[in-house]
């Protein structure tokens, strides 16, 4: 085998056209958001009310039916 042999020349222009894809697809994504954030109407948000559920743990009938099945003894 010869070690004496020249490394073969890299082809640059293989990698200028992945980094202008990159380009392409990011600018592609950009201008879809853009078009339906203005394309979308605004949404009314409803009021949040005194009756809605507590956020957080909250022990309901179905989870201490699961806690009375879920005992070993």
């Amino acid at each position: 085998m010869d070690d004496n042999k020249a490394a073969p020349a890299i082809d640059t222009r293989r990698r200028s056209f992945l980094r202008a894809a990159g380009g392409a697809g990011a600018l592609a994504t950009l201008a879809t958001v853009a078009g339906e954030s203005a394309a979308v109407a605004p949404v009314a948000v409803p009021a949040v009310t005194a009756a809605a559920e507590p956020a957080g743990y909250h022990e309901t009938e179905h989870i201490r039916q699961y806690y009375r099945t879920a005992k070993y003894w």
